[in-house]
């Protein structure tokens, strides 16, 4: 693919870069810087479909990121790549696309989690992000007060896991008492979560940074961590990953329960 050189800051296309640092242009144009070599490099072999360019400065080897040889290459000079690098990376970026989310329709069945995000902190959105997708959750639901998923800093936390959720549109925090599907809250008045039964298909609500969860939704069902006795609340995300956890853990053995001739089949245990 033809190299295109970028060498003075009043370039349409650099100008176009650095407004990917803000939400509000990611959305308009759709697209979105990822740093970081493993991060790219994981993106460029399972998901080159969502790659569009790869921006890299005069001083780069035209050998970093083979992948990537079939996608556009904008070529800066070393002062405009340092603007475009927010994280001071010094590697080669790589853009990507950043679509419009589709809106929740909590009118069909959704089977397991489905995680509705409040949290307006970026790079507690990226580490969420990461942490559903290790634990199985398949859908995201990004509420009106969220921070965007494609922010720089959420994509640096998430890396190449933004791209193994689904995510949707939701609406503001407290229009979520509207929803069809079952609904439950992390709450310090919750149940135990480490004894809470959860449904096949449910809902799970973090509460926002600071103000936590609205009066208007109390009355959903609950979980809460357990934690010592001074200890005020844990870090939103780390909360939710715990919680995501849990209920994975739940999950996967009771499907080893019901279906133990399958897991000894699965494990070479089978003597028939």
């Amino acid at each position: 693919m033809k190299t295109i050189e970028i060498k003075s800051a009043g370039n349409t296309t650099f100008k176009g870069f650095l407004r990917l640092q803000h939400p509000r242009d990611i959305r308009k144009h759709g697209r979105a810087l990822l740093s970081g070599p493993k991060q790219i490099r994981e993106v460029l072999q399972e998901f080159t479909d969502h790659c569009t360019g790869i921006i890299c400065s005069s001083r780069h080897e035209n050998s970093d990121f083979p992948q990537a040889d079939a996608l556009p290459r904008y070529r800066l000079t070393p002062d405009l790549f340092k603007q475009v690098d927010t994280f001071g990376t010094g590697k080669p970026l790589l853009i990507v696309r950043a679509e419009t989310f589709p809106p929740f329709d909590d009118t069909l069945y959704h089977p397991g989690c489905t995680l509705c995000l409040p949290f307006q902190d970026p790079s507690n959105v990226g580490a969420v992000i990461r942490t559903s997708a290790a634990f199985g959750v398949k859908q995201i639901v990004m509420l009106k007060e969220a921070a965007h998923p494609f922010h720089p800093k959420s994509l640096r936390v998430a890396g190449s896991n933004i791209f193994r959720v689904s995510f949707f549109q939701g609406p503001a925090l407290r229009q979520l008492k509207k929803l069809e599907i079952f609904l439950i809250i992390m709450s310090t008045e919750g149940k135990d979560v480490a004894r809470f039964e959860f449904p096949d298909s449910f809902c799970l609500l973090p509460g926002m940074e600071g103000p936590g969860i609205p009066e208007i939704l109390k009355g959903s069902d609950k979980v809460s961590i357990p934690m010592a006795k001074g200890v005020e609340s844990l870090n939103a995300a780390m909360a939710t990953g715990i919680v995501l956890y849990l209920w994975r853990n739940r999950r996967f053995n009771f499907k080893k329960a019901v279906n133990p001739a399958a897991d000894a089949l699965q494990k070479g245990d089978n003597k028939c």
